[in-house]
């Protein structure tokens, strides 16, 4: 299940997260760039249910890398599938 770190004082959500270290190192890098590393009141990462992963559509956006190792792995389907019928 998912994690996200949300900051009540900045009303942020991070992405979502596989682990929760993911949600903790966007927390913490996230309090020393806008708040001078300190904790604000009420900051904490959630364990996402399913049934707030389908909430928002959000929640299945594709990061950069993830659309890049997409990308490779459709190239290389679609090389492997022209290979076989032109040899």
């Amino acid at each position: 299940m998912p994690y996200t770190y949300q900051c009540p004082r900045c009303g942020t959500e991070s992405r979502r997260y596989t682990l929760r270290s993911g949600a903790d190192g966007h927390g913490s890098r996230h309090r020393y760039l806008r708040h001078g590393n300190d904790h604000p009141l009420g900051e904490r990462v959630e364990h996402l249910t399913w049934g707030s992963l389908f909430a928002r559509a959000s929640a299945w956006r594709l990061t950069k890398g993830d659309r890049t190792a997409l990308a490779v792995v459709v190239i290389l389907v679609l090389w492997s599938i022209w290979t076989t019928f032109t040899s």
